[in-house]
């Protein structure tokens, strides 16, 4: 939903699907697949990401990592916060 105020950059997209999806844990490729966007794009955006504190890595499965939003990111809160107003107010 955040799409709607920022538009469709790749950094959007991520924080969005890792919000709308966060009952689970998603490794790049998987986030990289939903949304569209190449794996490149979410290795580039990714460093800002952790640099932020906006992800955790959950869990390791072989050599796959598997990341979900940081909702102990004040940041995070806030920007589910704005989502889930942006939801309400343009249902």
């Amino acid at each position: 939903m955040l799409k709607t105020l920022f538009g469709d950059s790749v950094i959007v997209k991520i924080i969005d699907f890792l919000l709308e999806n966060n009952e689970g844990d998603h490794t790049k490729e998987e986030i990289s697949r939903s949304i569209r966007v190449s794996r490149a794009q979410i290795h580039r955006i990714w460093p800002r990401l952790t640099e932020l504190e906006l992800v955790v890595e959950t869990r390791r499965i072989g050599h796959a990592k598997l990341y979900k939003a940081n909702m102990d990111s004040p940041i995070m809160k806030n920007l589910e916060a704005l989502s889930k107003n942006l939801q309400r107010n343009h249902s």
